[in-house]
């Protein structure tokens, strides 16, 4: 009987001891996530080349500004109207802005839209008309031959949350 009590003593400490190592370690980034994100920035590449004319791929140096912002702002409850933009120091009238998207609260005050893999069975960009505005008016003050030579989508999941920026390069 002893020995038995023991058996079982060991087997549930090891069932135990697999329990906490499984929810231990993980950056939440995982196949699923990864697949996730991937599907949340293709529909919005998609979008934003119909809405551009264009036919860019998803930029990395745009999407890694992307997600750095998106990890940047992620604590915020609310963000102002300055903060839903940043944007890379120009190089020889080139420069990368991105855009975090958002949703509005009654309150007037902006919030990261986000979407969830488990309750997303359709992905509907947000913000490409507010994109699109913005980018011409940038592309305007880079000068007349100014021209978008290429865009960016990174979507970044946080505590469960996808969230999504996105961005261009003008240069002149």
């Amino acid at each position: 009987m002893k020995k038995m009590k023991r058996l079982v003593a060991v087997l549930l400490a090891g069932v135990m001891v697999l329990a906490m190592l499984t929810a231990c370690g993980g950056t939440g980034n995982d196949a699923a996530t990864a697949k996730f994100e991937g599907k949340v920035e293709q529909a919005y590449m998609t979008k934003l080349n119909e809405k551009f004319g264009e036919n860019f791929e998803n930029d990395a140096a745009i999407k890694k500004l992307a997600v750095e912002y998106i990890e940047k702002m992620a604590n915020k409850e609310t963000l102002t109207k300055d903060e839903l933009w940043t944007k890379e120091e120009p190089t020889e009238k080139t420069q990368n802005w991105v855009m975090i998207c958002y949703d509005v609260q009654n309150t007037g005050k902006y919030v990261m839209s986000s979407y969830e893999a488990a309750q997303a069975e359709t992905i509907t960009p947000k913000n490409i008309d507010t994109f699109w505005s913005f980018a011409q008016m940038k592309r305007a003050n880079v000068g007349q031959k100014a021209k978008f030579t290429a865009l960016g989508v990174g979507a970044k999941t946080i505590n469960g949350k996808t969230y999504v920026a996105i961005g261009f390069r003008v240069e002149g």
